[in-house]
């Protein structure tokens, strides 16, 4: 921050400078030129800091240590321009070569995180922002309505391309401390109950439609009636084996208290790989069934039992929906043990669908759940797999790389959750 004192000097000599040359005629020209001049005095202060850091402040010395093992030599002071938040600024650095592998290094660009590209890590850092909501052409287009940045669709992808990645390392390097006992989390009061609610959703990547894992983690607060809601969500979401998706999704939960949790509670669709993880990753939690997805199901037994405009269809499964909610799912299971099929495909749903009730009897026991103020449906998470994937992953003609769609995904993932730092360190990573 500059100093109050120079501050005020600064912007007295903005005021003379005014009074002797501004001339606007309305609100539109006064803001149009405030904002011209404010860009190119922004260069200026950005020109002459890069100034005082360049040339000497960059020397390390007359060799620095090579990745070949040997030692690379100084040089000399090589120039380079850089895009800065201010514009694009030239700088010279200390330039070191090592003459047994034959490559060159500049240590000072490393250190300030500009790796191989040209953009400073406020640039990269604020293209990430744009990124993680926008699509590449918004972000150019928004980006030089609101800065003045300007760079093509191309430069924003790498950009992404860059930061994703070192998203990723952050998070394998939390994971692997989590399951190597480095990782105690200060959780200044344990959470009460504490939920994981994991699905998937669909992207085309690649050329064909994969499974996007999305999940989110969440501390229930009671409402008037001491039904739990969703708050203090955190997202988790990867293109990644069922088992890889457990592991990041526990290492998540362990630093939002999970282990401390009075109580866990993991809600999922039908899928077995969810059930797997909880068992797995968190064997004390109950376990519960999406009620709405439960439902899904009773309206597809529906669909096979009845005619479409059958009333008594309607009936039906409106009734073994408020049963299943009131009562759990043995008026159900009755109901389909009874029950004679008007076709062979029929017989097969019912079969298929028994067995799916009778595999998540316990899951289904919704009248204790919401006894004990539980939420009963996957709400957040197909919230997140919307708000994480689809908004952003599924819009209109989209076409994803593999790699394209984990570092939108990680970028994205990071800005929902508020970890701007994180986004920051990842722009400065070398």
């Amino acid at each position: 921050m500059v100093p109050a004192e120079q501050l005020n000097d600064l912007l007295a000599g903005v005021r003379d400078w005014c009074e002797k040359h501004l001339s606007v005629d309305s609100m539109a020209e006064a803001e149009e030129f405030a904002v011209a001049v404010g860009r190119q005095v922004s260069r200026v202060v950005a020109e002459q800091g890069m100034q005082q850091i360049a040339g000497g402040a960059t020397y390390d010395g007359c060799s620095v240590a090579c990745s070949c093992g040997r030692r690379a030599s100084f040089k000399d002071y090589r120039p380079k321009w850089i895009q800065t938040l201010a514009g694009p600024v030239r700088i010279t650095r200390a330039y070191y070569y090592c003459r047994h592998c034959k490559s060159g290094q500049t240590p000072w660009d490393a250190r300030q995180g500009l790796t191989g590209l040209q953009w400073t890590p406020g640039v990269k850092a604020l293209v990430g922002q744009f990124v993680g909501r926008l699509t590449y052409a918004e972000t150019r287009e928004l980006l030089e309505l609101t800065t003045g940045l300007k760079i093509v669709e191309s430069c924003a992808e790498t950009i992404s391309a860059e930061l994703g990645p070192n998203l990723r390392a952050q998070d394998e390097q939390t994971r692997a401390a989590v399951f190597d006992g480095d990782v105690l989390p200060l959780i200044p009061e344990a959470v009460q109950r504490l939920y994981v609610a994991v699905d998937g959703t669909h992207v085309h990547i690649d050329g064909d439609w994969h499974e996007m894992k999305a999940g989110v983690i969440y501390s229930g607060e009671p409402d008037a009636e001491g039904i739990d809601q969703a708050a203090d969500s955190y997202y988790v979401a990867a293109q990644e084996t069922a088992e890889q998706f457990g592991e990041r999704m526990y290492a998540a939960a362990v630093l939002r208290g999970v282990e401390q949790a009075h109580e866990q509670v993991v809600i999922g669709d039908g899928a077995e790989w969810i059930w797997n993880l909880a068992a797995h990753h968190f064997p004390r939690a109950t376990q519960i069934v999406d009620y709405w997805h439960a439902c899904e199901h009773i309206w597809t037994l529906r669909r096979q039992l009845y005619s479409d405009r059958s009333a008594a269809g309607d009936r039906w499964a409106r009734e073994h929906c408020r049963k299943l909610r009131e009562t759990g799912p043995n008026s159900l299971l009755r109901s389909l043990r009874r029950m004679k099929a008007p076709t062979p495909e029929a017989a097969e749903s019912i079969r298929i669908e028994t067995g799916y009730f009778t595999r998540h009897r316990k899951r289904m026991q919704y009248p204790q759940f919401r006894a004990r103020g539980m939420m009963i449906g996957s709400g957040p998470v197909e919230a997140a797999c919307k708000a994480v994937v689809g908004h952003r992953l599924k819009r209109a003609g989209m076409r994803w790389t593999q790699s394209g769609a984990d570092a939108v995904l990680a970028i994205r993932c990071a800005l929902l959750n508020g970890e701007y730092q994180r986004l920051n360190d990842a722009s400065k990573a070398a």
